[in-house]
């Protein structure tokens, strides 16, 4: 399974809860580059798992509209901040066994780089920009996964 982790686009500073900030113009911009980046590099998606905040939802929207054939797409109450990184494991691995072959996780730091750290152990924990993708390939016979990059917005853009 291929598995592509991003972490949401930039978000306001301020709002009336931390679940409720907004993507900013360049988060979306930025994302949409990102989602740019993947068709390029011939990525295609089965489906899509997202935190329910507000900017990760804006993110996914700023997304989607490069993944339009992808009809799997779950809101999942773990994929918050404080969210817990075995159950988001063990939510990629029923999509593997549902015969799912790529997925898209958008979510918040430092979640993200928790989930990279309990699939890919020697990858350790790293720290994601905003609209960062690692990609995570997950062996289906052995359950061995490998971060395979790491990608920025930086990087993308130059």
């Amino acid at each position: 399974m291929q598995i592509y982790i991003m972490r949401h686009g930039q978000a306001e500073m301020m709002a009336f809860s931390d679940a409720e900030r907004n993507l900013t113009d360049i988060g979306r911009e930025e994302s949409e580059l990102m989602a740019k980046y993947l068709i390029k590099e011939g990525v295609t998606l089965d489906a899509a798992l997202v935190s329910p905040y507000v900017r990760a939802q804006q993110t996914w929207e700023s997304v989607s509209p490069f993944f339009e054939g992808v009809t799997n797409i779950q809101v999942l109450p773990c994929l918050t901040p404080s969210g817990s990184a075995r159950k988001t494991v063990d939510e990629l691995l029923a999509l593997q066994a549902e015969g799912v072959k790529s997925v898209l996780l958008v979510s918040h730091l430092p979640l993200v780089g928790y989930i990279v750290g309990e699939l890919a152990p020697a990858a350790g924990v790293p720290a994601f920009s905003p609209s960062a993708i690692g990609h995570i390939t997950l062996s289906d016979e052995d359950g061995f996964a490998e971060l395979l990059s790491l990608t920025t917005v930086s990087q993308v853009s130059q």
